[in-house]
């Protein structure tokens, strides 16, 4: 895989992976794209960020987690920039993805 580093590069999930260090990588990779980064800052800004009770005297509080919004689907595609980490980690998955240069 001969990619540039700082090109913009369009990653296709070519298959689903079966591991979920794979899974976590390509996802990892994905969030990089401007149109999930945007979507995933709108839905961090509307959800409920923290909840607070009192349990035996004491406050407890928890914050909400946000779903990745990013299908690992064959077929979905994918824009980000080519920067070293993200290269190295297509190149870790890359039997799950086909990338080419934009």
């Amino acid at each position: 895989m001969n990619i540039d580093p700082g090109s913009v590069v369009s990653v296709e999930i070519a298959a689903t992976p079966s591991g979920a260090a794979a899974r976590k990588t390509l996802i990892r990779v994905c969030r990089k794209d401007p149109r999930v980064a945007r979507q995933h800052r709108q839905q961090k800004s509307t959800r409920p960020s923290l909840q607070e009770w009192i349990r035996g005297g004491r406050f407890w509080h928890h914050r909400m987690k946000s779903k990745p919004a990013i299908k690992l689907d064959a077929g979905e595609r994918y824009t980000v920039n080519a920067t070293v980490d993200v290269i190295r980690d297509l190149e870790s998955v890359e039997r799950y993805v086909k990338v080419t240069a934009t």
